[in-house]
């Protein structure tokens, strides 16, 4: 049940980010609330009808390789793809990932560029290359963005106050 209320306030949370003006507003309005807090980025993704288990299973051939590999290392805590529970209504999204990472300066640096991390895990490039293509072709739509969580206990509990950068512990 717990999950539910957190997927949903994620759906929320992303949506309205959807619907802000610009990205100056965006940065404003949190005015640092993600110091010093885990990143949470959130993908969506919507497929052609009858083509979810295909994306799914490029997915994990060509991308989830990448994902682990920066879990493994570190550089990223948790990565989970939800689909939705029931087929009620229209989802303006079949899939999303919830990718959490460490907050800034605080985790691990990977120590390769992206290309090279593919060409290890991929030494066949052309066929990764293909492969994504192929995900890429049956991704209709793909909205992602950032969240901060809202610390309720601070008073007043509030988007546009200033946060300072929490006390370092010793």
């Amino acid at each position: 049940m717990k999950l539910i209320g957190r997927l949903t306030a994620i759906t929320c949370m992303v949506a309205a980010m959807m619907f802000l003006p610009s990205m100056p507003a965006r940065t404003q309005a949190m005015a640092g609330r993600d110091i010093g807090q885990n990143h949470v980025h959130v993908a969506y993704y919507k497929t052609p009808a009858g083509r979810q288990d295909e994306w799914l299973a490029l997915y994990k051939k060509y991308h989830k390789p990448i994902v682990d590999f920066q879990i493994q290392k570190g550089v990223t805590i948790s990565s989970i793809l939800y689909a939705p529970k029931f087929h009620e209504g229209e989802k303006s999204w079949d899939f999303v990932i919830v990718t959490i990472s460490p907050p800034d300066g605080q985790g691990p640096k990977l120590g390769m560029t992206r290309a090279e991390v593919i060409r290890k895990l991929f030494p066949d490039t052309d066929d990764y290359v293909r492969g994504e293509r192929q995900r890429w072709a049956l991704t209709l739509v793909c909205q992602e963005g950032e969240l901060a969580e809202i610390d309720m206990t601070r008073d007043p509990v509030s988007v546009y106050y200033p946060l300072d950068a929490p006390e370092k512990k010793n």
